[in-house]
């Protein structure tokens, strides 16, 4: 019986015209199959079959004749290096009097496709593997890897030159030194081979029967690409707002079956005798051979019609050598940049100031470092929503009471940092790194209120979406509410790189000790180098800024030095950026993943891949994502706002957010980063509509590219630095 095969992967019309080609075989099959039934019985008269039955009468090899796929090396008869001519693994199909093979399993077009028509298939031994470590110096001949099990298909010879074929029907009679292997693979696995040398030859068999020559009529092309045994892993698609994957390299393909040599097979050749041989040359499994047949000066070198590898018409393309190479002249070019900052501004790295002044703080820390003060207000803010949440679990309070205390606590944890930050944090920098901490612990508290609220009023629909959850520490059934108010409960989350609370976390088995080294490691070089860029290359551009300002004033702030200032800082700023992105999204999460052993680590997605800037804000940052749909835009939208109005809802507090965390810090309310933000809205709305006219086209993404790294980011940097020197020349002049 045919397999499955007919039946092949594209549009639906294809599906239907493969859908009624196999229809058709099996009507045949049937009609073959009661044709022979009823002519068992009788030698003619009422029970003898008809004309037209026998006419249709088939070959059994219809039925008998099976495909098979899997790897193999297969003889690179095109290709030499220094020893010789080469063997690569290819993913070879057989289906029907036709064999076809593919680079990888994953190629929807064969590399070739034989058809088996006058072919025999020959063993041409075995070839000790000199890689291969066995434990006796003469291994067996069936130990898997041991050797290399060759075997070849050609063409069989028309030995009397009238062109009906050869002249004896056994393959055997072959005459060696007129034979030229069309296709020669090798498998480790004696046990392989001998099954792929079986089934090819019931395939030329095929190939030589009627059925073949009805299959060629009816136009019915056996696929061979689907008749596998091995599952297909899916290629990476592109999510709606992403550009189309580009593939640097080919999927990894499942590791091939294998047949224990040890298992019992017909021998070879008992089926159809005529259509194998053995090979009888001492050397038949050397690639490398002496003989004028084994590999002749006439063999064709230009096989089918190809395009050209960077033709859009190829059927794959690899550009990873390419972008290696753009990497190289990446680094090469920004480090001449970084080499013109040295010999301008000198070697600045060593002049950076200490941060800290370790003997003040030994003495009096909370009052030497309000840093520190901040921080410890923060575990007390934390700690009164635990109390709060325990005394509403008690019902100590009422509803309404306990969420007002719930309120005002997490608004405190945002506004009494924020004022230490204003009052008494100096350094922008050190007054950040507080005022993120916060930010971030108000948005836990908000959650955690808000989350606990749920579980308390509405029970039952934390028990419907508990399913939810894999990779448990505990039972479902003991992530009950009261059962998640604890110390232990808060502290956790508080710690945990997550901003929306849950009773129970997805966790990992084990605390990796060896990952946790890996990821401080990287962590340190990755913050040694972004300080290296931020005191070698932005700090030393705006100095020059500040002098010119404090030498010509306001005069000199014109496009042109703008723009000559932006272009300085476009390039470092970018890097900073990156940095800080892979310091803190990838780095400084995952190690507190890895430490409290949090599961879900899906901190961001293929950002860089976005064709719409509102794609960007969507997977950039999966946990400020996260807390913004589940705490602000369903709530807005429950109490009845439009879609439109909650997303205006989710931008305006971002952007409120952004320009807390900038002005804050550097003493100064201004409006930049809040203008920024709300300037996404129509670069959503422009990058949406390039990316519906053009699906999967680049100019999104080059739009989203240029707005932040080229115009954005650095625009910002000069606007606060121009702003924050204004207001030091006022504060001095005050003085």
């Amino acid at each position: 019986m045919a397999s499955n095969g007919a039946i092949c992967n594209g549009d639906d019309g294809e599906d239907v015209e493969a859908l009624k080609l196999r229809i058709a075989q099996l009507e045949r099959e049937l009609q073959h199959a009661t044709s022979s039934v009823g002519g068992e019985g009788s030698q003619g008269g009422e029970g003898a079959p008809s004309a037209a039955a026998s006419a249709n009468k088939k070959p059994s090899f219809l039925t008998t004749t099976t495909g098979k796929s899997g790897y193999l090396f297969k003889w690179q008869d095109r290709s030499i290096g220094w020893g010789g001519t080469k063997w690569d693994l290819r993913f070879v199909s057989l289906d029907r009097g036709r064999l076809s093979y593919y680079r990888t399993h994953t190629d929807m077009a064969p590399r070739y496709v034989l058809t088996l028509r006058r072919c025999a298939v020959r063993d041409d031994g075995s070839k000790r593997n000199g890689k291969h470590k066995s434990r006796s110096e003469s291994p067996d001949i069936s130990e898997v890897g041991a050797y290399f099990h060759v075997f070849s298909i050609y063409l069989r010879p028309d030995e009397r030159g009238d062109g009906d074929g050869p002249a004896s029907p056994n393959a055997e009679d072959d005459d060696e030194s007129k034979i030229s292997p069309l296709l020669r693979f090798s498998t480790p696995s004696l046990a392989e081979k001998q099954q792929w040398i079986e089934r090819i030859g019931e395939a030329c068999a095929f190939a030589d029967s009627e059925d073949f020559l009805l299959f060629e009529k009816d136009g019915e092309s056996p696929n061979m690409h689907m008749n596998m045994h091995t599952a297909v892993p899916t290629i990476p698609v592109a999510k709606p707002g992403t550009l189309p994957p580009l593939i640097f390299g080919a999927p990894a393909y499942p590791k091939p079956r294998r047949t224990p040599s040890g298992m019992k097979l017909s021998p070879m050749g008992a089926k159809k005798k005529s259509y194998t041989k053995v090979s009888s040359a001492a050397d038949s499994a050397k690639s490398n051979k002496r003989q004028v047949s084994a590999y002749p000066p006439s063999k064709p070198m230009h096989r089918a019609s190809e395009p050209s590898f960077l033709s859009d018409e190829a059927s794959s393309q690899n550009y990873r050598g390419l972008l290696n190479l753009a990497l190289i002249v990446l680094v090469v070019s920004n480090f001449r940049l970084i080499l013109d900052t040295v010999r301008k501004h000198g070697f600045v790295f060593s002049n950076m100031k200490q941060g800290i002044d370790l003997d003040a703080w030994r003495h009096a820390p909370l009052t030497v470092s309000p840093f520190l003060t901040g921080v410890a207000l923060l575990l007390g803010f934390t700690f009164m929503a635990y109390c709060i949440e325990m005394i509403l679990s008690r019902k100590y309070v009422n509803e309404w009471c306990g969420m007002s205390l719930h309120v005002v606590n997490s608004n405190l944890a945002l506004l009494i940092p924020g004022w230490i930050c204003w009052e008494f944090i100096d350094r922008p920098a050190v007054g950040a790194i507080l005022l993120i901490h916060a930010t971030i612990t108000w948005m836990k508290l908000i959650s955690y209120a808000h989350a606990n609220s749920d579980y308390r009023t509405a029970p039952e629909s934390h028990k419907s979406t508990i399913a939810l959850l894999k990779d448990l520490d505990v039972e479902p059934h003991e992530t009950a509410y009261p059962m998640n108010v604890t110390l232990g409960n808060i502290f956790y989350f508080w710690l945990a790189p997550t901003l929306t609370y849950q009773m129970a976390f997805p966790r990992s088995p084990a605390i990796r000790l060896a990952k946790i080294a890996g990821i401080v490691f990287r962590l340190v070089v990755a913050v040694a180098f972004l300080l290296f860029l931020v005191a070698q290359v932005i700090s030393p551009n705006l100095d020059s800024l500040v002098k010119d300002l404090e030498t010509s004033g306001d005069a000199v702030f014109s496009v042109h030095i703008f723009g000559d200032y932006l272009l300085k800082l476009s390039i470092a700023n970018t890097y900073v950026w990156l940095l800080v992105f892979y310091i803190y999204f990838h780095l400084y999460l995952n190690l507190w993943a890895e430490i409290l052993r949090f599961g879900d680590r899906v901190f961001y997605r293929d950002w860089w891949n976005s064709s719409n800037v509102s794609s960007y804000w969507r997977l950039w940052n999966m946990p400020v994502h996260y807390w913004l749909v589940r705490h602000v835009y369903f709530p807005c939208y429950r109490l009845g706002m439009s879609k439109n109005a909650s997303t205006f809802v989710v931008f305006l507090l971002s952007a409120v957010l952004h320009e807390v965390l900038v002005s804050v810090p550097f003493h100064m309310v201004r409006s930049w980063s809040f203008l920024g933000m709300l300037g996404q809205l129509p670069l959503v709305a422009i990058t949406k509509y390039f990316d519906k006219i053009w699906p999967g086209s680049s100019i999104g993404n080059v739009i989203f590219w240029i707005v932040f790294c080229v115009v954005g980011q650095p625009s910002a940097v000069l606007m606060y630095t121009i702003d924050y020197w204004k207001a030091s020349r006022l504060e001095t002049c005050d003085a």
